[in-house]
């Protein structure tokens, strides 16, 4: 049996006449723009609860125009994790910003509030806390920082869409900007690269609508050099379709999250990762193992056909892209051992009971 790390197409069995409906839109030839997008973007609105929404074609460029909306310049410093996807930083490098690394929390594998407060300067812009694999990156007290030293916040929301803070709001609405990537694996996936960014603020929101459609006020009305990021509108039916479901697709998540922690806390050899708390909605399943039997229990997954995956196996601050840019000899301990430690196992909606049973039966088989 193969068990995929994600399963992004069985979601679209709880759609209704979704093949029919789909191949309709292919029909009506409105391809970028149109009915799709403007519904997905409303309907976003109210599931989120933010005033502005606006749909890009990347989480990479929800990102990017997140920062350039809140003046992010040449020189600026941005503080973000290294253990990370490498568009968090790549965002900042391109406006000529600096990347101010924080070292992570050793059970969310997001910011160190403590690491954070000692790396802020009288250069530092703005704080990009990443909610990875879906825990909350403590974005209460993020803000609380930022705003005591005069800095703006832009969340990197691209693996917690439907993650909620301990009072219940969704990440990505509590900042100045929040950054959402749509890319399949997501816990709101499409059938292509996408993203999102959602703002409270007015201007931001004006500023990035016109970045992304070539910095065009109205057509052929161009008040500034911008770029070219939109959402495909058939994307966009299928985000818009999914997000109608999407308590049905945080269930079938749910149900593999009890599973793990249901059968698998015996297995003393392996670390099951701890949820920040019970409205936190995980994107990838990551468990901690020592380094040298990383190796050994990923080779005997693909074995036996069961996909992982090792996000992320070098800090950013240890790529080859960021040798001329920052000081490669610092150290960021926890972000150090989590790169040589983790392993994300298949985690998904909808996972069947066959699936289930062989993956529990591999894991009772393996040998440590």
């Amino acid at each position: 049996m193969n068990i995929p790390i994600a399963s992004p197409s069985r979601e679209l069995q709880l759609i209704n006449n979704f093949y029919e409906r789909f191949n309709s839109l292919l029909d009506d030839g409105v391809y970028i723009g149109g009915s799709s997008v403007t519904d997905f973007e409303n309907n976003m609105k109210k599931f989120l609860g933010s005033k502005y929404i606006t749909t890009l074609n990347s989480g990479t460029d929800a990102l990017l125009m997140s920062l350039i909306a809140l003046g992010v310049k040449k020189g600026d410093e941005v503080l973000v994790p290294s253990f990370t996807f490498f568009a968090s930083v790549e965002c900042i490098l391109h406006l000529g910003a600096i990347p101010v690394f924080v070292d992570i929390n050793t059970k969310t594998f997001c910011m160190d509030m403590s690491d954070l407060l000692s790396k802020i300067t009288k250069n530092s812009k703005a704080i990009m806390p990443v909610h990875l694999f879906g825990n909350n990156s403590e974005i209460n007290q993020v803000i609380e920082i930022a705003k005591n030293n005069n800095l703006l916040v832009v969340e990197d929301v691209a693996q917690a869409f439907g993650s909620q803070d301990e009072v219940g709001e969704y990440l990505g609405t509590k900042s100045d900007i929040g950054a959402f990537s749509f890319f399949p694996s997501k816990t709101l996936g499409g059938i292509g690269d996408g993203g999102m960014v959602a703002t409270n603020n007015k201007d931001y929101f004006d500023l990035i609508v016109k970045l992304k459609n070539h910095g065009q006020s109205k057509n052929y009305e161009h008040v500034m050099v911008g770029h070219n990021s939109r959402l495909d509108s058939l994307n966009a039916f299928v985000l818009d379709q999914k997000l109608n479901i999407f308590n049905r697709i945080k269930n079938g998540r749910e149900e593999f999250f009890q599973f793990y922690n249901r059968n698998f806390t015996n297995f003393s050899w392996l670390e099951l990762p701890e949820r920040d708390n019970k409205t936190t909605l995980l994107n990838y399943f990551t468990v901690t193992l020592n380094p040298g039997l990383r190796s050994k229990f990923s080779k005997y997954l693909n074995d036996n056909g069961i996909s992982n995956s090792i996000y992320y196996k070098k800090p950013i601050h240890l790529q080859e892209a960021l040798s001329k840019h920052v000081n490669q000899t610092q150290k960021l301990t926890n972000t150090e051992i989590a790169s040589k430690t983790v392993l994300s196992l298949p985690y998904y909606s909808l996972p069947t009971e066959q699936e289930l049973d062989y993956l529990l039966s591999k894991f009772e088989s393996f040998k440590p």
